[in-house]
């Protein structure tokens, strides 16, 4: 009978981990974490115990929330249209239609092997359409690239700009009511002088505010390598424009396939939700200061959309470092932290020392 070697994935950024002899520990080669045996065997008991969960639930489903006929096989054929590849440095899988060919890794730029197919859960509901070809997203980049002054030369050379990938990232779009409720102690507080004396009066207040709030398109992205952060700093997307998926808008970009459900971004909708509702109803409120606040929340609708949208991304490494680039596929907003060139920012400095002691010298020079 032929075995499956069993692999261990990297908690961190879902790599295969590697043994080390010297350390006795399993260590990624990506992200250069290290764990116990101890460490890797309870993260493994975490992610079956998540399996097992998942797949009580789907036995649970009411028979009027399970994939009909027509959904069925629409997955089927996005089954049978889809490749998916597998990146075998840092744990990446990939997704394109049949007629495009994967060579390397939009994220490590490492050659990647052809896994297989899709399976057709992975058939996304919607697809907002990339806006703008690839020139268009370099150009955008250069832009906002070149007003920074200590990066690296070679971030703006073609080698780097040319690993700039279209790619189709996997987003949870939640719409949803929500009730909250904001209790705290108002203050006002009033200043003024008479007769050689500083008055000062405070004035407290019981605050109590209380809401329902509609959220309709707050997003999260499905992807353990791409950083939320970068992904939330590239919003907003224009879901007006979103079309039924189909297979088309695959052509010629890649596409991630989604590798946190939606049940591990609820946290993260939620608690952008929540902070909105804290600053709509602190809005309401007309005090010199806001103390002891207590905001209770809850998500009282939720449905989900599972879409796909257009990312530029790109990353670069410097000096041991992982950075990435995204630019919204839409609107071309760019985002991304740019590494600083430490030699350029000593060269720079060294040139205004000596403009600065060359100006206090001529200025000695002309006293005298």
């Amino acid at each position: 009978m032929e075995s499956e070697a069993k692999q261990f994935h990297c908690p961190n950024c879902y790599a295969d981990l590697k043994f080390n002899p010297g350390s006795q520990n399993f260590t990624c080669e990506y992200c250069k974490s290290s764990f116990t045996e101890a460490e890797v065997r309870e993260y493994q008991r975490k992610v079956m115990e998540q399996e097992q969960e998942y797949k009580q639930y789907e036995d649970q489903i009411p028979p009027e929330q399970q994939v009909s006929d027509e959904e069925q096989k629409a997955r089927d054929q996005f089954n049978e249209e889809t490749k998916l590849y597998s990146c075998p440095s840092c744990g990446a899988e990939i997704m394109c239609d049949a007629n495009t060919a994967a060579a390397f890794c939009y994220y490590c730029h490492n050659p990647v092997i052809l896994k297989g197919r899709v399976d057709g859960m992975y058939k996304p509901s919607m697809v907002l359409p990339f806006a703008f070809d690839r020139d268009t997203a370099v150009d955008h980049y250069m832009k906002w690239a070149k007003k920074k002054w200590f990066i690296p030369r070679d971030l703006l050379g073609s080698g780097q700009v040319d690993k700039l990938t279209g790619l189709y990232v996997p987003f949870w779009v939640a719409d949803a009511d929500t009730s909250t409720l904001l209790e705290a102690i108002g203050e006002n507080v009033r200043s003024w002088t008479s007769g050689g004396y500083r008055y000062t009066e405070t004035s407290r207040y019981r605050v109590i505010r209380e809401a329902s709030i509609r959220y309709d398109g707050v997003p999260a992205d499905g992807s353990q390598k791409i950083e939320d952060l970068l992904m939330e700093a590239i919003e907003p997307f224009d879901y007006s424009k979103a079309k039924p998926f189909n297979m088309a808008y695959l052509s010629g970009f890649y596409a991630d396939k989604y590798d946190v459900d939606k049940e591990q971004v609820l946290p993260r909708i939620q608690q952008r939700m929540y902070t909105n509702n804290g600053s709509i109803l602190e809005a309401t409120t007309h005090y010199t200061h806001l103390k002891h606040k207590r905001q209770s929340d809850r998500t009282d609708t939720l449905s989900w959309h599972y879409m796909l949208l257009p990312v530029w991304f790109m990353t670069y490494n410097y000096k041991g470092k992982l950075w990435e680039y995204a630019v919204n596929g839409q609107s071309g907003k760019v985002a991304g932290e740019l590494p600083l060139d430490k030699g350029k920012l000593a060269l720079f400095c060294s040139i205004i020392g000596i403009l600065v002691a060359i100006l206090i010298f001529l200025g000695g020079y002309f006293i005298l």
